[in-house]
């Protein structure tokens, strides 16, 4: 019997629309002969209005203060400090301070009680929790604007970790009366930052939770109080009665401190805009006739073993370089101390709360040797 050439495949042609790999002729493809637009598009608008609801969702209730507002379920202990501080300074119109304390939570419990009894100057804590030089710099712009023939000495805590672009907490740049510093790409920038926190999955996670519980424990939102100097009263957490629970609390704290610092906000380098806004800083007060004090702050040692994984000594050294170049070919008038190691200033390595925040204790000593070194003052 002959073979049987085949030709064309069998079965109607119509169903064949793509090419057969075996036979040469046409497959079906079954999304039609056009794409699969209206999937995509239905997907991609879906996408959209989920993130929308997650982003309303989380800026109605603000568990972790990322938008600087007051709501009930905040639970971040110091989320609202830049508002009080605002609000406490413009307090001091009458009397306004001859001296302020910059920086981060790390100094916002440095007593002005202190600086006060050294020098005997009228002293005010503007330090900010998460504190940047961005904030440090839309702080001293509105001192400037109210104090512009007392111009206030300047004396400014700066974390090695603070020259990074990202912040976690907007309050500064939103609020109207430190608002009106910022350039409209600056601002544009700020809210963009901010709608990516408020779209991240732990922001959203700790929304849900303070929701569920209705807000932090009363117990706890009521010691948040702040003494109309700008010190701040309330304990972070309780002080450590054992090395024991020394280390377990700066494990806690430097676990999460990394996470946010290193992995969240990919801080791998000394980064240009906090440093311009550093040098906008100082060409402020020296040009009030101020030479500010900068103190690098200090990390309890218990603390290394968590920074060395993400190269904490070569950030400390980028940034002791970028202030020395500063101070020469940079031609700002600032005086600098550098107190990354808690005995460089007589500090009291049990003395910390956690892994960066000191008690006052170490806070005082801080200041003390300051003063020794007549940085409290204007030259």
């Amino acid at each position: 019997m002959p073979d049987i050439a085949y030709d064309h495949p069998v079965g109607p042609k119509a169903v064949f629309t793509g090419d057969d790999e075996r036979d040469g002729s046409v497959a079906a493809n079954p999304w039609g002969t056009e794409p699969p637009r209206r999937f995509v598009a239905w997907l991609l608008s879906s996408l959209v209005l989920l993130l929308a609801i997650v982003f309303a969702f989380d800026y109605y209730v603000d568990a972790t203060g990322v938008t600087g507002r007051d709501t009930k379920w905040n639970v971040v202990e110091n989320a609202k400090d830049r508002t009080i501080k605002l609000d406490y300074y413009e307090r001091l119109e009458a009397h306004p301070p001859q001296t302020v304390l910059l920086g981060s939570s790390r100094v916002m419990k440095f007593e002005p009680s202190v600086v006060e009894e050294i020098t005997g100057d009228r002293t005010f804590n503007a330090a900010v929790s998460g504190g940047t030089p961005e904030d440090a710099l839309l702080f001293v712009k509105l001192i400037a604007q109210r104090q512009p023939t007392s111009f206030p000495h300047l004396v400014w805590g700066v974390d090695v970790d603070a020259f990074r672009d990202k912040q976690l907490r907007d309050g500064l740049a939103q609020d109207p009366r430190t608002q009106q510093f910022l350039s409209t790409r600056r601002r544009v920038a700020n809210t963009a930052a901010m709608v990516g926190t408020l779209l991240e999955w732990q922001t959203l996670k700790t929304s849900v939770q303070s929701l569920q519980r209705d807000g932090p424990e009363p117990s706890r939102a009521a010691k948040r109080t702040y003494a109309p100097d700008g010190f701040q009263e309330w304990e972070l957490h309780p002080v450590a009665r054992t090395a024991f629970q020394l280390r377990q609390q700066v494990a806690t704290e430097m676990r999460q401190y990394t996470q946010a610092i290193f992995v969240r906000d990919d801080y791998t380098e000394v980064e240009e805009a906090p440093t311009d806004d550093f040098r906008e800083l100082i060409r402020i007060a020296n040009r009030h006739g101020d030479v500010p004090t900068v103190f690098l702050t200090p990390y309890q040692p218990g603390a290394k073993r968590f920074l060395d994984a993400y190269d904490i000594d070569a950030r400390t050294r980028e940034v002791r370089a970028l202030l020395q170049r500063l101070q020469g070919a940079g031609g700002l008038r600032f005086e600098v101390a550098d107190f990354t190691d808690v005995e460089q200033f007589g500090g009291d390595p049990a003395q910390f709360y956690d892994g960066v925040h000191m008690t006052t204790a170490n806070t005082s000593a801080a200041l003390r040797e300051l003063g020794r070194r007549g940085l409290l003052t204007r030259p």
